[in-house]
């Protein structure tokens, strides 16, 4: 089994991981900041981990004969958490000279069964659909996802907005040397989201940073840096905003996608507030366990 993290894509090893994992037959899990490493229909797709206790058990580990490790950020995925049976790293850059090993030397066993990947599409596949307000979190991930202009960015702050997108923000398949869509760091640092998103619209992304109200000081003031910069950004808070007012999404489920898409054709940063079912974060739970990533959600 390969386990993959956010240094292949910062060492430009996107095309030596999947050609690696297509010589050799593997399944690769990636953790979250790795989103977009394959599709999430790629045969090779085994989910998106390292967010909540029980991803690795689920995913079948302790049963593997091995757990190839590449790209790694500790501060994701601690090895504690992950090394369920014996790790072998190996450098990003190397991948592709490995890929070029005969298949046909390598003994393998069948695969080991993955109930991760179906335990979490019972709660996202649902919940993408969903017509209820305040929204279930994965409706409000996906319309995001529906609106996000090519080349665009989310950036969100850890914790519950961070572990829906982190989960389900729907990925496809990053080009070799594309920017990353979605971006949910490793660690807690007040008002990160809008800053990110601030400097993808800088560098003429279409940006949205998803954040939890009410805001905090630090998010505050990346908004009022960004509107004294014209920046043209969205800012999306689930909850109560607190300062700041903007236009809720609370008519109907279909009204959060209207408002984001006439956002990002807004000059200048602007701000939706969205209800959110909150409630619905113990469905992932129940689903995988409780949340580690940043230490949990409190």
């Amino acid at each position: 089994m390969v386990l993959a993290g956010p240094g292949v894509l910062d060492r430009g090893a996107l095309d030596g991981l999947r050609t690696f994992a297509a010589v050799q037959g593997l399944g690769v899990a990636n953790t979250w900041g790795a989103k977009g490493v394959f599709s999430w229909d790629s045969p090779h797709h085994l989910g998106t981990c390292g967010l909540q206790a029980r991803d690795f058990a689920l995913l079948g580990w302790a049963d593997a004969d091995a757990i190839i490790a590449t790209g790694i950020d500790e501060a994701e995925s601690p090895r504690e958490h992950f090394a369920l049976a014996e790790v072998i790293d190996i450098e990003p850059g190397d991948l592709a000279a490995l890929a070029s090993i005969a298949p046909e030397t390598v003994d393998r066993r069948p695969p080991v069964d993955n109930h991760l990947y179906a335990r979490l599409a019972a709660v996202a596949r649902p919940g993408y659909v969903d017509e209820k307000v305040p929204l279930h979190p994965a409706r409000a991930v996906a319309d995001l996802g529906a609106v996000l202009p090519p080349g665009g960015l989310v950036a969100a702050d850890p914790g519950v907005a961070g572990l829906w997108v982190a989960r389900t923000f729907p990925t496809p398949a990053l080009a070799p040397g594309e920017p990353r869509r979605v971006i949910v760091p490793a660690r807690r640092e007040a008002g990160v989201a809008v800053r990110l998103a601030a400097a993808a619209a800088r560098a003429g992304r279409p940006a949205i940073a998803v954040t939890t109200g009410p805001l905090d000081d630090a998010t505050n003031t990346m908004i009022d840096e960004a509107a004294a910069a014209a920046l043209d950004l969205v800012i999306v808070v689930w909850g109560e905003i607190g300062d700041h007012p903007g236009p809720r999404a609370d008519a109907n489920a279909t009204a959060h996608r209207g408002l984001v898409a006439d956002a990002l054709a807004t000059p200048g940063p602007s701000i939706v507030q969205i209800p959110i079912a909150f409630e619905d974060t113990a469905l992932l739970v129940q689903a995988a366990g409780e949340v580690v990533a940043w230490g949990g959600l409190t």
